[in-house]
């Protein structure tokens, strides 16, 4: 890790407990939410909206509104035989005598697809499950590689956050006692100074006493 421009070392730094600096975080924060541009719906950055169920416009007006409507259950009003009244016209019997074959013709299709549901259905749906279950573990395992690189990082960052406030405190400390001792030394050489100027006033005035003496 590069230890440049080290602004922040929040691993280490508690003042952002102290609630005054906190709300100033906050408040610094918000602003820069402000100042931030917001993403469009149809920016092209995101990716393209899926179509749920493109092949089956059933299912689609299913899913539709379905927090408002619930899935309605299966008509099966449509399957049920066709009724003849007794008064019914020529072409009305015929009528519903072919929709009485196509719904023969249908059920006839069903039952032949509930057959081959039934003779292979089973072995597809245990290898689709194996797959899925094999998909789960891979993907498990991925998550749990990368929730043990991000607890790395995050230890390493402590780690070196902590050594690096160390050092950043030892350096403080130094600058504060450099900071004492210049100023003591500010103070010893104001005082030198004065005494330096009280001698040289006294030698001015011995000078001009010896001089009247002998004079």
């Amino acid at each position: 890790m590069s230890s440049s421009n080290i602004d922040a070392l929040p691993y280490y730094d508690k003042q952002i407990d102290d609630p005054h600096f906190k709300a100033k975080a906050q408040a610094l924060i918000e602003a820069e939410m402000r100042s931030t541009p917001k993403v469009e719906v149809d920016d092209p950055r995101l990716p393209p909206q899926t179509e749920i169920f493109s092949k089956s416009s059933g299912l689609r007006e299913l899913l539709d509104n379905y927090n408002e409507h619930p899935i309605r259950g299966i008509d099966v009003s449509k399957y049920a035989p066709p009724q003849a009244n007794p008064n019914e016209s020529l072409d009305e019997l015929k009528e519903i005598e072919k929709r009485g074959w196509i719904g023969e013709g249908h059920m006839a299709l069903r039952n032949e697809n509930v057959q081959i549901l039934s003779t292979y259905g089973p072995n597809a749906w245990l290898v689709r499950n194996y797959q899925l279950s094999t998909q789960l573990t891979e993907l498990q395992a991925a998550v749990t590689e990368m929730k043990e690189r991000v607890t790395e990082l995050n230890r390493a960052r402590r780690v070196f956050q902590e050594d690096t406030g160390q050092h950043l405190s030892r350096l403080e400390g130094r600058w504060q006692d450099l900071v004492g001792a210049t100023v003591q030394l500010e103070m010893a050489c104001g005082a030198m100074e004065g005494e330096v100027e009280g001698l040289r006033i006294r030698e001015e005035r011995l000078q001009a006493e010896v001089k009247q003496l002998e004079g």
